[in-house]
């Protein structure tokens, strides 16, 4: 091994050249597109029907980043995602929203962050569009400029790559896992430790996961390694990562799984980690309601859809479980940040009064332990609306007054106070950048 099986980084996605500047001449690098789909693409571009046009690479885009993705492992995808009830047999499209297909894929490394965040670009002038209403639609459009940006964007970070590759070093490194019991010593174990956070939260996902779903011999090498590794990357790990190892425990528990159970309680017994292992499972409740949020936020017609998860959120209970007070705050925060387009007015004052209800320790809580690996809202704070929003949460809630731990959200929060834009995105980035490596 080499450290290459860590710490992999997406490619430049230098894919097109500069005079590629036509529909018919950028489509020619799609290696992902058959000669119909360039040639309806480029079509629908020359004849000046951009909606159309990018309607159609939309599609096929999100195709190839889904159909890679699940190249990872379905049940695993809906690991990363947190939703625990998913398996190989159940369809990538079912459970990744197109939101959700860019951030992994950013994570995971198939895109650059840059790429993703053009992508993104891509998905809200899309969606803006196909929310308008008809009179509204009869005097906007899309017009050239976005269309071949958008073109360009799909082409360099996706179809233009013969194939999106995420699988081939990522499943050296899952096969790492599954395949043998590591010693101690392995370099893989000391090389994890080096990683970026992203891929010891992932790995952790991936042991706790094999525990759950492999029986028989590969349950047992699962259950090794997880007793060699999560002592080496225990310390590093945040308490979202804590809870969710403690979660998996309880969930075996209740499963009668007796094989997986001791072994997993051998880890958490080397580490003192019982403190996060839940009583119950009254956590779950909330974070389905906080998924369900985002899923409304993300969704179509998302300043009309906002109020009615926001407001089951708040009908569970007056203190938010610990394991799920990440989750909460950042789907209220999405509903209170909104986008760039503006907030869900109907929702506004229940987000306000359920973030009002979160004492300084949540807070800081928060803000130390959850918000560094939040990409959702770091992502979102890039944009002026969100980030003039954030400013005012940050002065009505005293963030600066708070004991934060993470040295670059304390940053972050300090370019909020003086309102510093440029010292703000600075801080922005160096979140992205630590978090992803």
């Amino acid at each position: 091994m080499n450290n290459e099986l860590v710490l992999w980084q997406p490619e430049s996605g230098d894919l097109l050249p500069k005079e590629a500047t036509t529909a018919a001449t950028i489509t020619a690098y799609a290696q992902q597109l058959s000669n119909k789909d360039k040639k309806q693409i480029s079509a629908a571009f020359d004849g000046g029907f951009y909606e159309m046009g990018m309607n159609f690479l939309w599609t096929r885009t999100i195709a190839a980043l889904k159909k890679e993705l699940s190249n990872v492992g379905v049940s695993l995808v809906g690991e990363m995602l947190g939703k625990s009830d998913v398996d190989e047999d159940d369809d990538i499209d079912d459970i990744l929203t197109t939101k959700d297909s860019i951030r992994l894929a950013e994570e995971l490394g198939v895109v650059t962050s840059t790429d993703a965040m053009r992508l993104r670009h891509t998905n809200e002038i899309i969606s803006h569009f196909s929310q308008l209403s008809t009179s509204e639609n009869d005097s906007e459009e899309i017009d050239q400029t976005e269309a071949i940006a958008s073109l360009k964007s799909c082409v360099k970070s996706v179809l233009g790559k013969p194939k999106v590759e995420v699988a081939a070093k990522f499943n050296e490194f899952r096969t790492a896992l599954d395949a043998k019991s590591l010693p101690k010593n392995d370099p893989l174990i000391g090389m994890l430790g080096a990683s970026p956070y992203f891929f010891q939260k992932l790995a952790i996902s991936i042991l706790m996961n094999a525990a759950k779903q492999n029986s028989g011999a590969q349950l047992e090498i699962s259950l090794a390694n997880i007793n060699v590794l999560l002592p080496a990357v225990w310390p590093n790990l945040r308490d979202a990562e804590r809870w969710h190892t403690g979660h998996t425990y309880a969930e075996l528990y209740a499963d009668g799984k007796s094989t997986a159970v001791s072994g997993v309680k051998s880890a958490l017994s080397k580490v003192k980690g019982f403190d996060y292992v839940p009583e119950n499972l009254r956590s779950d409740t909330f974070l389905k309601a906080a998924a369900a949020i985002i899923d409304a936020h993300e969704g179509m017609n998302n300043f009309y859809n906002e109020l009615s998860p926001l407001r089951a959120l708040s009908r569970l209970g007056t203190t938010i479980p610990t394991p799920a007070l990440g989750e909460c705050i950042t789907a209220i925060l999405c509903v209170r940040l909104g986008n760039r387009y503006g907030t869900a007015n109907s929702a506004q004052s229940l987000a306000k009064e359920l973030l009002d209800g979160v004492t300084p320790e949540r807070w800081q809580y928060y803000l130390s332990q959850a918000l560094p690996s939040e990409t959702r809202i770091i992502n979102k704070l890039g944009d002026n609306n969100p980030m003039s929003r954030w400013f005012e949460l940050v002065e009505c809630y005293g963030f600066g007054e708070l004991e934060i731990k993470s040295r670059e959200v304390k940053s972050l929060v300090s370019a909020s106070i003086v309102k510093n834009e440029v010292r703000f995105e600075k801080a922005r980035l160096n979140i992205l950048q630590k978090y992803y490596g």
